[in-house]
């Protein structure tokens, strides 16, 4: 009896314990994810509301665009070949750098130089410049300069 009671026990805190973690990326729709693209950009670049409401359309042109191009195969559960993967990128690449382009042309000079550096530096994040390895930052030692003090890399501030 005792056995089962605790075998129970330790189920039951386990699930407890897997509940208890918090989804890693919210699900958001596309206009909740737009409406979050165009406050980050607000809190780093200061933007009226005419260029807020510019940049929303932007990037929901952006979004439609993708949402269009989607291929039908991964709809259909096909996994596309290697070729077909490369195209795509190259195509979603091209089709960001235009996004940023129309971007760059809404804003101020001086954002625009804000919007740049801003670039630079989420685009160290997103190609993991801590250690080289993937699995985040917490998985070694960061490379000498890669931050300073006023990082916050996926939401925690460097050491």
């Amino acid at each position: 009896m005792k056995k089962i009671v605790l075998v129970l026990t330790v189920a039951l805190l386990g699930t407890i314990v897997m509940n208890a973690q918090p989804p890693r990326r919210p699900d958001m729709n596309p206009e909740q994810m737009v409406e979050k693209r165009v406050e980050h950009l607000d809190q780093a670049l200061s933007l009226t509301e005419e260029q807020k409401a510019a940049i929303a359309d932007i990037y929901t042109q952006e979004m439609v665009n993708m949402a269009k191009d989607k291929p039908a195969k991964k709809e259909r559960g096909e996994m596309p070949d290697e070729a077909t993967m490369k195209a795509r990128r190259e195509q979603m690449k091209a089709s960001h750098e235009a996004t940023e382009a129309k971007i760059e042309a809404v804003l101020t000079p001086e954002q625009a130089v804000k919007y740049a550096e801003l670039k630079q530096h989420e685009g160290k994040r997103h190609r993991g410049h801590h250690d080289g390895k993937r699995g985040g930052m917490d998985r070694g030692p960061k490379k000498a300069g890669c931050c300073d003090a006023n990082c916050d890399c996926n939401g925690k501030k460097a050491k």
